[in-house]
């Protein structure tokens, strides 16, 4: 992925006991983590509440986004980042590149937007709202303070165990926490908030799982920007192809797992959302509760 000319910005680093809790320690990510890796916070109680009504309102939001025509180099103010190295100077790029893409895409379509701040941390934080960030969950969102917090160990791991590979991988991964941002601030964490109290754990589920694999098409659609702007290397696609399969549930729980313990979709699933923005590069198309 070409990034040379674009500058980090929004990182706030925990590592090395900056924001940790007292006793805290680094922990290793492992598999039976990354089932919950990207989980938004404010649905682990979510459901599918009878009547289909999230899936009529989340369609309305979608035909409200202007389709694609934006950038991903608009111009995004820089906070702090000329000093970042490696993996955290990549997020930091991120943040960047899907700042300058969704900044515009919600100001078209008269939505208020708010950039989030990427959290680098290696042991138990307090968030605002979520409750303590653990690094064996993963990467994950909090809508409460709109914070990605990301653990690097855990990219190490799915390298190991899961088969991720290549910078576009994580870029996918970042993008993907994005989307769950973008859905915060289009009011759709809310809408499922009001329909699932009381829910049940299936049905819970089926909600988490629609999330996510929106979240997944909304990553597509950004990713199909950075393509157009030719920030993508030969093999790049792919390894975005490739994460979403590796995170698939049925390829962390097992082919006879139940269909009714999946949160975040299957393999075929999360490719078939990410390509759907990718190849649509509109975020309309994204709405997985229809």
């Amino acid at each position: 992925m070409k990034l040379d000319d674009v500058k980090a910005s929004g990182i706030e680093d925990r590592r090395g006991g900056a924001g940790r809790l007292p006793g805290g320690k680094a922990a290793k990510v492992g598999v039976p983590g990354v089932i919950i890796a990207v989980i938004i916070a404010i649905v682990s109680q979510a459901g599918g509440g009878g009547g289909g009504g999230t899936g009529d309102a989340v369609g309305q939001i979608l035909g409200q986004l202007a389709q694609g025509g934006t950038s991903a180099t608009a111009s995004v103010p820089e906070t702090q980042g000329n000093s970042l190295q490696g993996q955290e100077k990549f997020a930091g790029q991120m943040q960047t590149l899907l700042d300058g893409y969704w900044k515009p895409v919600l100001a078209a379509s008269d939505e208020k937007f708010e950039a989030p701040t990427i959290v680098v941390f290696d042991g138990p934080t307090q968030t605002g709202g979520c409750g303590v960030g653990q690094p064996e969950a993963g990467p994950f969102y909090c809508p409460g303070d709109e914070k990605i917090y990301l653990d690097f160990a855990f990219y190490e791991q799915l390298e190991k165990q899961l088969g991720f590979d290549g910078d576009f991988a994580m870029a996918y991964v970042i993008a993907h926490e994005y989307g769950h941002h973008v859905q915060n601030l289009l009011g759709i964490n809310e809408q499922v908030r009001k329909e699932s109290d009381g829910a049940s754990e299936a049905d819970a589920n089926a909600l988490s799982v629609k999330l996510e694999l929106q979240a997944d098409c909304f990553a597509g659609v950004w990713a199909k920007s950075a393509s157009d702007d030719g920030r993508l290397d030969a093999g790049d696609f792919d390894e975005a192809i490739d994460a979403a399969a590796a995170v698939g549930d049925d390829a962390i729980q097992g082919r006879g797992a139940s269909r009714e313990s999946f949160t975040h979709g299957s393999s075929a699933e999360r490719q078939q959302w990410f390509k759907t923005g990718f190849d649509s590069a509109d975020a309309s198309q994204c709405d997985t509760f229809g």
